[in-house]
């Protein structure tokens, strides 16, 4: 026991290099060294220096350019407080005869304090509050003092530099209090000088960083002063300032402050009056950008006030159709914007389970606006490429957001348009035409409708993708038939006689186009696929596999296609390989309906195995043996490999049994041999996501040998340590903990002689207080993945969990506190999504390590440890672990919303299992009268009233388990 609560959390940078990865990875693993420290102040530079380097960093040559920047980050690491007051003082210096160079000390400082990634952001901002108060204080005044700058990049820097700082201390009680004043003070009362001018503006434009910098943050900092800022900013968009200047800063601010407006929007003459304003100023002044960010605040307003508006809705749909038909780009796409927004708060209303009641404005307003989006899709840039983004395409999104919001009534509004404009001569009808049907595949469900119109549109993509002379009509078409393809409705329009023959125009087609049309045919044909296997899933699958026919072609072109000298282009190559991994497993006998099984068996013995599996394997070989000189090479080996693994894989999960992969050459050497030896290579690569792929297919491996993967685990132990110990890159850390379950699952007993390291990493895993750090932004879960993979090994390994018991359960005790935290926070605070995502997630994990660990016992019991059972009646393992689980679950099922049925069932089931499990045994009258504990009780009741059917059977079955125990 000593021993491995002494190595929870001692796995560390060296045992990964040691397991395989580089010392990149290793260097990743360790990162939080790499953290700026405050802690230390040295020498560092002097002014003059800080202001010449500042210029060489802007200099047009290289040498010069990148040797500031080192000297920047040597002072940085030398003195940080003295960098960022010089820094801070460069940005203030009206003397500088550089205002570029003084906008890049505040870029500089900005970058300081904030970051892109969320825990660099945290670590930043702890070191900023770490700084002495004078040096924050010397900082904050000199940034301050350059929102009077005669320099608007200065000001502009000035205020970005203004919002982090704000971001961090604002939430903090007594921190820059006077900050906000100040800012109304240069708005409502600003110096009568072309210096109080630009400060007014700097001022509103920081006003609106800040805003919309708190808006993120779960704060009220900004509650008491939220009506002298709307009060400021709104001054600013009246129709008597003269300022266009000040206007557009005013009405941006007032975009990013709404978020703070909710109490305004309950009173009926406040909203009257910021509604009055933000619609003047859609129409008043000849100042686009007052008009673009005035509809951009009626959109924010649709998404924050959805309930506030029946009032303005005609005015705003008056307001939008006008300037989509008569403003500038810029303004018109703003105007769509709004009806995006409405689309998406009514969405919300009728799918969502949204408190809000959708007010079907969008369905009383579809017959004005779409007309009027029809008619702005086809109003095209000359030039335009799918990668342009005008009010055409902000028309087309609109379109599609109105079809998933009123469905089949769209059909009245497009399909008309679409049948009298799909053959113009005129591209611009034409590829509006196509690009209208496309748009509104996501609201059809019309199978009548859909059969009368849907096999038509594809007929003439399919023409035009291959014979029409305009670029975009080609790629619009691609896209309208991977709508077609992605519906699953469509796609039964499209099945039968002339199937195959579609799908070989496709084909013709996707190897020679242009990538971006190309890229789009790749993913119709993905969407082929998971419509195959959806059909499969649902048991709707027709008589024959749809595929058969032109599986080979279909699989060949994608293959071709991927190595295309521009295949690099629209992310083409990866649109393939992903199209091709989801074919062939749609040909996975296992997987399939059984009517194809024998179909999918001849394509495995016939191409899969003889053809693609020999020519992934010697195209990693030779990829694995290219030589690197410089990044460029490196990253194309790390692509390259990633591909061929994932579609070694695929291949590997389609084979019917072992015999294949263990069948020796002339040389004893296997299949399984040659692909273990290849992706033991790739595990020495510095980079973890083709180390997860390598993993995963390594998993196929194992799944298929079972026991007789025994002959690698001493090569491989110790690459699956080190990919446990990689928590930094969450996809490989739980591919990795998935792998252990598999080993588990497979391996048996076979696991034991290298299950100590396996044991210690994943414990070392659990205990490293990174791991889920982070649960608002990284959705994908580390610790309760850890839970279930202890219940795997401890049900498999049975009589050899002996001596892993006690920190087995030590870890499950360590997670049933976690929930406890977590529910009596969600009690506190409310309903936090993501916490309450993590609780449930937390809940099922633990639940199934201990499930894994009764019947690990109950299977040592049986096989010669009489007596094992026993240990799950003590206290870790009973009163002071499920039990307290269940109680847990049972606490926080009382608040409906806090626990799904996934967990409780998870927890019904080991009431159920314990019952089941020590009937009649010594312990059972004692365990019994802990079952028969109101909290139990409770949870089972509520597991009958579920209306989830199987969760009540099982909550029956459990309760007639505790009631026949004694």
């Amino acid at each position: 026991h000593a021993l491995w609560t002494e190595t929870i959390g001692t796995h560390t940078a060296p045992q990964l290099q040691q397991a395989g990865f580089g010392a990149d990875l290793a260097c990743a693993h360790i990162s939080n060294t790499l953290a700026p420290s405050f802690a230390n102040p040295s020498a560092s530079m002097d002014a003059a220096s800080m202001r010449q380097c500042l210029i060489n960093a802007g200099s047009p040559d290289n040498a010069t350019r990148n040797a500031s920047e080192e000297q920047l980050k040597m002072s940085f690491s030398t003195d940080p407080a003295t960098h960022l007051v010089l820094l801070a003082q460069e940005l203030a210096d009206e003397t500088s005869p550089d205002p570029a160079a003084r906008a890049q000390a505040g870029l500089i400082l900005k970058n300081h304090l904030t970051s892109k990634d969320h825990q660099q952001a945290v670590v930043l901002a702890n070191d900023w509050m770490a700084l002495n108060p004078e040096v924050r204080g010397r900082v904050k005044t000199g940034s301050v003092t350059s929102l009077g700058s005669q320099h608007n990049q200065v000001r502009l820097a000035a205020a970005q530099v203004i919002s982090k700082i704000a971001t961090i201390e604002l939430p903090k009680p007594g921190q820059w209090d006077d900050l906000m004043q100040a800012l109304l003070d240069y708005v409502v009362r600003p110096e009568s000088s072309v210096t109080g001018m630009a400060k007014k503006e700097a001022a509103l434009n920081t006003i609106g960083y800040i805003c919309e910098e708190i808006a993120q943050l779960e704060t009220d900092c900004l509650e008491a002063k939220s009506n002298e800022i709307l009060t400021a900013v709104v001054a600013g968009m009246r129709a008597d300032e003269q300022d266009p200047k000040i206007k557009v800063a005013a009405t941006k601010a007032l975009s990013n402050a709404l978020e703070f407006a909710r109490r305004n929007f309950e009173v009926d003459n406040e909203r009257n009056y910021l509604m009055t304003v933000i619609c003047e100023a859609c129409t008043q002044g000849a100042n686009d950008e007052v008009k673009e960010n005035a509809f951009e605040c009626l959109g924010r307003i649709a998404e924050l006030y959805y309930v506030n508006l029946p009032s303005y809705m005609q005015t705003i749909l008056e307001l939008s159709l006008t300037a989509i038909k008569t403003q500038s780009d810029g303004v018109a796409r703003q105007a769509i914007n709004v009806w995006v927004q409405v689309c998406d708060a009514e969405y919300e209303a009728e799918n969502d389970s949204d408190e809000r009641t959708c007010q079907k404005f969008v369905k009383g307003a579809a017959r004005y606006l779409v007309p009027v989006l029809l008619q702005t899709m086809a109003m095209q840039e000359d030039d335009q490429d799918p990668d342009s983004f005008n009010k055409s395409t902000e028309a087309a999104w609109c379109l599609a957001s109105i079809a998933t919001v009123i469905e089949n009534e769209i059909i009245e509004f497009v399909v008309p348009w679409v049948k009298e404009y799909i053959q113009s001569t005129d591209w611009h009808l034409k590829e509006a035409a196509v690009m209208a049907y496309g748009c509104i595949m996501d609201g059809l469900t019309d199978q009548a409708q859909m059969e009368t119109h849907a096999p038509a549109v594809l007929d003439f993509c399919l023409a035009y993708i291959k014979d029409d002379p305009n670029d975009l009509v080609k790629n619009s078409s691609a896209w309208t038939i991977t709508k077609v393809c992605e519906s699953g409705d469509a796609f039964a329009t499209i099945l039968g006689p002339q199937f195959a023959a579609r799908m070989q125009r496709i084909l013709e087609v996707m190897h020679t186009a242009e990538p971006p049309t190309s890229a789009q045919l790749a993913i119709a044909m993905r969407h082929v696929a998971d419509n195959t296997l959806r059909m499969c899933d649902e048991d709707i699958a027709p008589a024959e596999f749809p595929l058969a026919p032109i599986f080979q072609v279909v699989v060949e072109c994608l293959y071709a296609t991927a190595d295309r000298t521009d295949a690099d282009e629209n992310a083409l190559r990866h649109e393939c390989y992903e199209a091709m991994n989801r074919v062939l497993e749609s040909a996975n006998p296992e997987k399939v309906d059984q009517k194809w099984a024998a179909t999918c068996n001849q394509i495995v013995a016939q191409f899969i195995i003889p053809t693609l599996l020999p020519r992934f394997g010697e195209r990693l070989n030779n990829e694995l043996g290219k030589p690197v000189v410089n990044a460029d090479d490196n990253n194309s080996r790390t692509e390259w490999v990633g591909y061929f693994c994932g579609a070694i894989q695929m291949c590997i999960s389609a084979l019917g049994d072992k015999t294949m992969l263990t069948t020796p050459d002339a040389n004893q050497q296997t299949v399984a041999d040659k692909f273990m030896i290849l992706f033991l290579q790739v595990f020495q690569f510095q980079n973890t996501t083709v180390a997860a792929e390598a993993l995963l297919a390594v998993n196929q491996i194992l799944n298929k040998l079972g026991p007789d993967f025994d002959r690698y685990m001493a090569a491989f132990v110790p690459v699956l340590v080190g990919c446990l110990g990689a928590v930094q890159d969450v996809p490989l850390c739980r591919t990795a903990i998935t792998t252990v379950s598999d080993l588990a699952c497979q391996m048996k007993d076979k696991v034991l002689p290298h299950s100590d390291a396996v044991v210690q990493a994943l414990l070392g895993v659990f205990a490293n207080p990174a791991v889920d750090a982070d649960i608002a932004q990284v959705h994908d879960y580390i610790k309760p993945e850890v839970c279930s993979a202890i219940g795997d090994l401890a049900r498999e390994i049975g009589k050899g969990m002996e001596k892993y018991l006690a920190v087995f359960l030590q870890a499950l005790q360590a997670a049933t506190q976690i929930t406890f935290t977590l529910r009596e926070e969600l009690g506190q605070s409310g309903g936090d999504e993501d916490k309450m995502e993590y609780l449930n997630a937390m809940i099922v994990g633990v639940l199934d390590g201990y499930t894994g660990i009764l019947y690990g016992l109950k299977d040592a019991e049986s096989n010669s440890a009489p007596g094992a059972l026993d240990a799950f009646a003590q206290p870790d393992a009973l009163q002071n672990g499920s039990l307290k689980m269940i109680q847990e679950v049972a606490l926080a099922a009382k608040d409906k919303l806090l626990v799904g049925d996934d967990a409780l069932s998870k927890a019904v089931g080991v009431v159920g299992d314990i019952a089941q499990n020590f009937k009649g045994r010594a312990q059972a009258a004692q365990i019994k009268q802990w079952l028969e504990l109101d909290h139990v009780k409770f949870l089972l009741e509520t597991g009958k009233q579920s209306e989830d059917d199987d969760l009540q059977t099982l909550s029956s079955w459990a309760t007639k388990g505790v009631e026949s125990m004694a």
